[in-house]
């Protein structure tokens, strides 16, 4: 009796452990992606977000302070979040605006 229960209920057993470490880590596997796929999506909308803000501005010609901290809280979430540096360069330009409109401009 007990070389059954040693054979067949432990093989049993350890099927049933073996298929429930595999569903697991196959779930697992999924949610893993697919926190990859949302950072991945935050981060080409803060890409999109920063570079209308970068054309916007530029084109004023000037940068007001309240859209400058925006932008740099942007890019800071960006950054952690593993975006590259190529839009590094378009937030420090915007940082050499002025934060308000000078006298005789057009805009």
């Amino acid at each position: 009796m007990v070389d059954f229960i040693a054979k067949y209920w432990l093989e049993v057993l350890f099927g049933a452990a073996l298929a429930a470490l595999s569903a697991a880590y196959h779930a697992l596997s999924k949610r893993f992606r697919e926190q990859d796929a949302i950072r991945l999506g935050i981060v080409a909308l803060l890409r999109d977000r920063i570079i209308g803000f970068y054309n916007h501005y530029w084109e004023l010609g000037f940068c007001p302070i309240y859209a400058r901290d925006n932008l740099l809280s942007m890019y800071k979430q960006y950054h952690n979040l593993g975006g590259n540096g190529t839009v590094t360069q378009l937030v420090e330009e915007l940082q050499r605006l002025p934060t308000e409109k000078r006298e005789g401009d057009e805009c």
